[in-house]
């Protein structure tokens, strides 16, 4: 018995290679699932708020750190959003019409063990910050744009978009 054997390929033909290892999209992106904010022409403008007449503005040295707050506020918010917290545990930190919307979404759950992976704050002025934070679950990713306004000597959400 004799196998038949393959012939070399010559020189001038090459092996493929493949363009890209990664999967091709079965589906289109998404849109975000969770987006609000009382302005919908807040991301184009960035004027500064009148400052209200009944309360004294406090030194921005006695606000906490932007960013590991963010941080655990949006760890927080994907821990409502999935099920594993309790939605009044953050109704102290947004506006009420924000945690109406918020209490009402959920998604699907998903294990305990978020923790945030990635902040990125950006000071709009001196009352006002801006972060992006991406929070890590076991079985997903979300990404969070929030809005921080200073309220009473303390950070308030005002603006937020889930995806």
């Amino acid at each position: 018995m004799s196998t038949q054997i393959a012939p070399r390929p010559r020189a001038s033909e090459a092996p493929r290679r493949r363009t890209s290892t990664r999967p091709t999209p079965t589906r289109p992106p998404q849109p975000a699932p969770f987006r609000w904010s009382q302005d919908p022409e807040l991301a184009y403008r960035a004027a500064p708020l009148p400052t209200p007449t009944h309360y004294v503005t406090l030194p921005k040295e006695s606000l906490p750190d932007p960013g590991p707050w963010a941080a655990n506020l949006a760890r927080a918010i994907v821990e409502v959003v999935t099920g594993v917290r309790q939605a009044p545990q953050l109704r102290r930190w947004m506006l009420p019409d924000l945690y109406g919307a918020l209490a009402c979404v959920h998604m699907s759950p998903c294990a305990r063990g978020t923790r945030p992976v990635h902040v990125r704050t950006c000071p709009v002025d001196e009352r006002t910050t801006e972060a992006a934070v991406i929070v890590s679950t076991v079985s997903r990713t979300f990404a969070l744009a929030l809005r921080l306004e200073e309220y009473h000597g303390r950070w308030i959400t005002t603006a937020l978009e889930l995806a």
